[in-house]
């Protein structure tokens, strides 16, 4: 895992077509899903997972922003203990941008389940897949939707049209 800053986010970003940063999703392009359930939170970081890591050559990324809306639904000691333990000790505020190789799947859905769970804003991309996602703090998920997408019928039955 690499965890840039936000010069360094948008060169990466620019530098693998991902546009300049991650952000909401437009308009029309994308399904919308609301929950309160910390259960279903975990199954989330698992679909989005393994529609971001589609193949070894994968390299998926986490934004993470807007950490300290809830501070009451928030551990950010059990957050940066996960992150020093895989060796990053700058803060949020410092490094919010969070780089994963395919061999790293497990610790990207780990850093997005934390994120979930915490109701921070997460946004996150690949370079193998066009699906994106973006979680607000305000427990609802949007995904990337258009008619021919692949991930569709993995994704369908999670979120409302």
């Amino acid at each position: 895992m690499q965890v840039l800053n936000p010069e360094d986010a948008k060169r990466f970003l620019i530098a693998n077509n991902l546009g300049e940063h991650l952000t909401r999703l437009a308009p029309d392009t994308f399904r919308t899903e609301v929950t309160k359930d910390v259960g279903r939170r975990c199954a989330y970081a698992n679909m989005l997972t393994n529609h971001l890591v589609t193949s070894e050559s994968a390299i998926a990324c986490l934004d993470i922003t807007d950490w300290d809306v809830w501070p009451s639904a928030q551990n950010l000691d059990l957050f940066y203990s996960y992150r020093r333990y895989l060796g990053e000790h700058r803060s949020l505020k410092d490094a919010h941008f969070h780089v994963f190789t395919a061999a790293e799947a497990n610790e990207f859905r780990n850093i997005l389940h934390l994120g979930l769970i915490s109701l921070f804003d997460v946004a996150g991309a690949s370079t193998t897949t066009d699906f994106r996602f973006y979680a607000s703090h305000d427990e609802w998920i949007q995904v990337a939707w258009h008619e021919d997408v692949e991930w569709r019928e993995t994704t369908e039955w999670f979120f409302a049209p």
